[in-house]
């Protein structure tokens, strides 16, 4: 594998997992390996230096560390840090005690295991978070203790420097794990502020800056995936469009501050008397849109004339608004009665409003029906 090779295939494994844990994933990858290929070649030296009866013991506990760290490599391929971070520290925390079960004679002359132990406190320290490290080191280093006073065979061994040399690796490794772990949520906290940051940037770019509604733009987007839906499932889908009635002699009577103040009260309103899944929008000056999802044309009718006589009975503070009460015209139309495509539904809603307010204003109008009067 050459070395755009090697990059290709980081990339995508980092992919896998969550920004967070890409960097530990590798790192538990390229470890992984490396006790792969030290399980593997302790499998073979067992071959040729005499183990005695235990040789079979001694295969049998490497094939399955050799196992347990092979589908923990996998998992990590397949983004599951998570598990794989815990089956391979528990082949790193099992392995040397299971090899002192097997053979206890082993640490007269072998010390490997011993220094496994060390070695699996730094990687753990590495991998898992600080509560969980502390219970394992606690865990091992009290076995170990346990171990040296309970076999009198081990009192010519220079202990002390032994396990001065073990405590002193595990806590450089606890120390570099946690120095390690802070770094990283240090990195995940500027992650998720620069992930709150977007997000905000989001929802400015899909408000109206004004009324705080949803803009043109997005409603032009959701209604295209309403629309694809209610293709998909058979469902009715209805738009309303709305707007001020007599709204430019306000901004000529009272100005455009007052105005604009009408339209915050009255996107408000819309906004408060539509249900969760529908979606409310300015779709320009003073004219409104109201996306209803599941709603069929008779519905759709019925709920606008809900709007129009609660708007005419808000009442409006003149100093703020220029005015004590506005009234409101409404247009509605239907897919898949009034079309099948977002340009006819609200061209159809459009001209539906179109013909309420020619016929008198303060009403509603469907596409197919009679203008309803107040």
């Amino acid at each position: 594998m050459n070395l755009n090779g090697i990059r290709s295939f980081l990339v995508s494994f980092k992919s896998r997992h969550a920004p967070s844990k890409a960097r530990r994933a590798v790192n538990l990858l390229v470890f992984q390996l490396i006790y792969v290929v030290l399980l593997l070649a302790t499998m073979v030296l067992c071959v040729f230096v005499d183990r005695g009866e235990r040789l079979a013991f001694y295969l049998l506990l490497l094939g399955g560390l050799l196992v347990v760290d092979s589908v923990a490599l996998v998992y990590n391929l397949q983004g599951k840090f998570l598990v794989s971070t815990w089956l391979t520290s528990i082949c790193m925390v099992f392995g040397p005690w299971l090899s002192i079960l097997i053979d206890p004679t082993v640490i007269n002359g072998d010390f490997v295991p011993l220094i496994y132990i060390g070695m699996s406190i730094q990687l753990c320290s590495i991998l898992l978070t600080q509560r969980a490290t502390l219970i394992l080191a606690t865990i091992q280093l009290t076995g170990l203790v346990a171990l040296i006073l309970s076999s009198p065979a081990l009192q010519a061994i220079n202990w002390p420097s032994l396990v001065a040399f073990i405590v002193f690796t595990a806590i450089i490794g606890v120390l570099y794990g946690f120095a390690n772990n802070r770094q990283l949520q240090q990195i995940e906290a500027q992650r998720n502020q620069l992930l709150l940051d977007e997000e905000k940037l989001r929802e400015l770019s899909v408000r109206d800056s004004l009324t705080g509604l949803f803009n043109r733009r997005y409603m032009e987007e959701t209604f295209e995936r309403e629309i694809q839906r209610a293709q998909r499932k058979q469902l009715p889908l209805s738009v309303i469009m709305a707007d001020i009635d007599g709204f430019k002699a306000i901004n000529d009577n009272v100005g455009h501050v007052l105005g604009d103040n009408a339209l915050v009260r009255v996107a408000a309103f819309l906004e408060k008397n539509i249900r969760a899944s529908d979606v409310a929008c300015r779709y320009g000056g003073d004219e409104f849109c109201l996306i209803l999802p599941d709603c069929p044309p008779e519905e759709g009718i019925r709920r606008a004339n809900a709007l129009r006589t609660e708007v005419d009975k808000l009442r409006f503070d003149p100093k703020e608004a220029g005015i004590e009460r506005i009234t409101m015209s409404f247009g509605v139309s239907s897919f898949p009665e009034d079309g099948l495509t977002r340009e006819a539904l609200l061209s159809a809603a459009d001209s539906a409003l179109y013909t309420a307010k020619r016929t008198g204003r303060n009403r509603v109008n469907g596409q197919t029906q009679h203008p309803t009067q107040p």
